[in-house]
């Protein structure tokens, strides 16, 4: 209930910086307005690194069943609040905005902080305000028990970019439509996708045109057997031109174990999953394997796993895929990327993924031209594909970090 219980930190309206709380926090988030929490929050001491803090905030995303986003907020207590932590929720939705997004993440951090900061010298600016709209909010409640959508979401998104120079024009053109239902015990996803991209290129003798059009229909659902297994299938309708794929349909079923309660996705996930299934497959172009159209059945075995701490993020997730009656058709797709704070201000980035392919039965036959290997119009033949991505950043200096300045 949004306005049901709201902490309010109200401080004297001439408190300088000077005369703020010594306590010193450090805000972790994802893709979240942080000069604003410090703007707004300036009553606290905001330090560049956590282990500078009194007091941590760790803010982890995951997108929830409405296609907003819900927001776990951890606080991890250090020096005089060691062993206090504590952690709250807060789910937003499509239709609100990023303003409205801030002033909620801003609004259930300070709910979080109350119990840190009664034992402070902020304490007696503390104001505690319980919302007169519990009756509303009671009744707002009971309208949303009888939900008249029944958990069903639709949304539809469309981009277009066009792009002109003397010698270039470009264009791009993109729909997507989702319709979602996600419960407890079950979860359904309905996608249809659609881009066209057109690219011409002008020499004083030659003009080069790419043309790449993709349209799919994907319908996943998954059913929830308890806290770490999982059933369901997946199946859909495909047309790629990058990929010689005039008509595919596929289907198939699936089954998924969870180390950890799916529950506890927010921090830690760790995950096994296989599929098995049918493709049938016309392509746009004689393959290489001189077939215009074929009958595959496929099965892939995916494991994932996730860490989401204090000290860092750590994602992996290790791919086998393979043909049935042919397992010399095969891919193996490893993918690893982590973030990990190594001391005081310095943090190490290093991602990379290695892929081992051996499954392009649908490349058209004949010689790939330079147009298509330059211009990317045509999938091309390759036994391996690797990236590689590192980083690093060390911050060193002064340890507070509260002041706002967005002059030129």
């Amino acid at each position: 209930m949004k306005n049901l219980i709201l902490i309010l930190l109200s401080l004297v309206p001439f408190l300088s910086l000077s005369q703020s709380s010594s306590t010193k926090i450090f805000i972790k988030c994802e893709r979240c307005d942080k000069d604003f929490f410090k703007q707004e929050m300036n009553y606290l001491n905001h330090v560049r690194d956590q282990g500078l803090a009194d007091i941590q905030v760790f803010i982890y995303r995951n997108r929830n069943a409405n296609n907003g986003n819900r927001y776990t907020i951890n606080f991890i207590g250090k020096n005089e609040f060691l062993g206090k932590d504590n952690s709250l929720n807060i789910d937003t939705n499509p239709k609100m905005t990023r303003d409205e997004i801030r002033n909620s993440l801003k609004e259930r951090i300070e709910l979080g902080l109350v119990d840190y900061l009664i034992k402070t010298d902020l304490s007696n600016q503390i104001k505690i305000s319980i919302g007169n709209e519990i009756n509303n909010e009671l009744n707002e409640l009971n309208e949303s028990n009888s939900d008249k959508w029944k958990n069903w979401i639709f949304q539809f998104s469309g981009d277009a970019d066009f792009e002109n120079e003397t010698s270039k024009k470009e264009s791009n053109i993109e729909f997507q439509a989702d319709i979602d239902k996600v419960t407890d015990d079950i979860k359904i996803q309905i996608d249809f996708d659609f881009e066209r991209s057109k690219n011409r290129y002008e020499s004083d003798d030659d003009v080069f045109i790419s043309k790449r059009d993709r349209k799919s229909f994907n319908t996943k659902i998954v059913w929830s057997l308890n806290d770490n297994w999982s059933s369901g299938f997946v199946a859909g309708l495909e047309s790629n031109s990058y990929q010689n794929i005039d008509f595919e349909y596929y289907f198939m079923p699936a089954v998924e174990y969870s180390f950890y309660p799916y529950k506890e996705v927010v921090r830690r996930e760790m995950t096994v999953n296989y599929r098995i299934g049918f493709v049938l497959r016309d392509y746009t172009q004689e393959t290489i394997y001189g077939k215009t159209k074929e009958n595959v059945y496929t099965h892939e075995i995916n494991f994932e796993t996730r860490f989401r701490q204090p000290w860092g993020d750590i994602y992996s997730r290790l791919t086998a895929f393979s043909f049935l009656q042919d397992p010399s058709k095969n891919r193996l797709e490893f993918n690893n990327w982590f973030s990990v704070r190594i001391f005081e201000g310095l943090s190490v980035r290093v991602g990379g993924e290695i892929n081992f392919i051996r499954d392009q039965v649908g490349l058209p036959a004949g010689n790939t031209s330079i147009e298509d290997l330059l211009l990317q119009q045509k999938e091309i033949a390759t036994n391996f594909y690797s990236e590689l991505r590192f980083g690093i950043s060390y911050t060193f200096g002064s340890a507070f970090n509260n002041f706002i300045n967005s002059r030129l």
